[in-house]
């Protein structure tokens, strides 16, 4: 237990200092490998290098291309105007646009910073001069950004995979249901605030403007069923899959909506830096868990659950308070590769199904993209929404009580997630 407290006590001090999460994750790193004494240096530098050079996560820079090229392209406006055509007409229909196209984008991007950054910095200001008030626009954006994360492909589910050395595609498959879910509850509660704050229905399109759209938004929607439907066939790995993404992004960049060469040195240049942070913090967090590993920090903690409970619900629900508080503290993709190696033997321990712990895992801490003091999604919600960050929380209290809620029929209602991975 010694081991535990250092590691959590130093980690919450480089937090607290503002370092970027790579480089603390680093120096908890070198903390704990001189508390158990393993002191040579070169062992520090093979566990970092080892912990980036696995096939799977190759699958994160192509499809990080494939994001970035979609969102310069302007595929996101196209995608506003076929959400619109399916649900504008409804009672807040910007509102249940704003849903509609965070779950179209999430199949291209599989980013929830970018989902908020390219939908919210475009549909804000549109909502905003349609009669919706600033802070309720920003909350649905970042609400509904979270379902970038969950639904596939997605990389949060690539890194649990490679993590966990668990099927990628089942994580995939088992993150779809959840994120419909969370998408028509998210419509739903747009519905009460829509007819409790008389919010406007937006103009009906046409049938034939319908079709008009659905000719070039095609090419991009049918974009994930290719990457599922390939690896579900075992034409090509989740990894290929992230390369034939790229391919094809960059395809319809040119053909259906002409983007420029001259764009591209900054699209590589995006795609570059936020691959170069994820490995930054998969290196050293692989270094770090496996120091971790040698202190028997995860045993210790399987034995210490083991002594408090054998209920598997118990230790669900246990599961679900030290991920959120995980959440509020730690971003994303830290966490995930901080805890999931520390946190599966345990959850093995009590039964709970791999890809179930990973969905469970993914869902619960992408809410935490979204709560204060280390939401990412959070601070670009403020930032494209310009309103402060106390209005942006007021605003997204009643969805946090939905998420919550959601996270915990995820957690406890284990077909949702099981059924569709089970069919194949």
């Amino acid at each position: 237990m010694e081991t535990i407290i250092i590691f959590l006590i130093f980690l919450l001090i480089t937090i607290f200092f503002g370092l970027p999460i790579g480089i603390g994750i680093g120096l908890t790193s070198m903390v704990i490998m001189n508390h158990v004494d393993m002191t040579n240096i070169m062992m520090l530098s093979r566990r970092m290098i080892s912990g980036i050079d696995i096939y799977t996560l190759l699958a994160i820079p192509f499809f990080m291309l494939a994001g970035e090229v979609m969102n310069k392209s302007g595929i996101v406006k196209d995608l506003l105007k076929f959400s619109q055509a399916l649900v504008g007409r409804f009672t807040g229909g910007l509102a249940h646009v704003n849903v509609v196209v965070s779950m179209l984008f999430a199949g291209l991007s599989g980013s929830a910073v970018a989902d908020t950054s390219a939908i919210g910095s475009i549909l804000i200001p549109m909502m905003e001069e349609e009669g919706y008030d600033r802070p309720f626009s920003t909350a649905i954006t970042c609400a509904s950004a979270i379902i970038g994360v969950i639904i596939p492909p997605s990389i949060p589910m690539i890194l649990v995979g490679a993590i966990a050395n668990i099927s990628i595609v089942k994580l995939f498959l088992g993150g779809a249901i959840p994120g419909v879910i969370i998408g028509f509850s998210l419509m739903g509660l747009s519905y009460y605030f829509a007819k409790k704050r008389n919010y406007p229905i937006s103009q009906k399109v046409s049938f034939e403007e319908f079709l008009e759209v659905l000719k070039k938004t095609i090419w991009a929607l049918i974009l994930p069923f290719i990457i599922l439907g390939g690896i579900l066939s075992g034409l090509f790995t989740a990894t290929e899959a992230g390369a034939i993404a790229a391919v094809y992004a960059i395809i319809i960049s040119f053909t259906m909506y002409n983007l420029k060469p001259k764009d591209y040195p900054d699209i590589l240049k995006k795609a570059t830096i936020n691959t170069g942070i994820v490995m930054l913090v998969c290196g050293t967090a692989m270094s770090l868990t496996w120091y971790l590993a040698v202190a028997q920090v995860p045993a210790e903690i399987t034995q210490f659950m083991l002594d408090f409970t054998t209920n598997k619900y118990v230790f669900l629900l246990i599961l679900n308070i030290l991920l959120f508080l995980i959440g509020t503290v730690i971003d994303l993709t830290p966490a995930l590769f901080l805890m999931v190696p520390i946190l599966l033997p345990v959850s093995n321990a009590f039964g709970v199904d791999p890809i179930h712990f990973g969905v469970i895992m993914v869902a619960n801490l992408s809410v935490g993209l979204t709560t204060p003091p280390v939401g990412t999604v959070l601070y670009v919600g403020t930032s494209v929404g310009n309103i402060s960050l106390e209005d942006l929380v007021k605003s997204l209290l009643p969805m946090y009580l939905l998420l919550f809620s959601l996270v915990l029929i995820i957690t406890y209602i284990s077909p949702v997630v099981l059924w569709l991975p089970g069919l194949f």
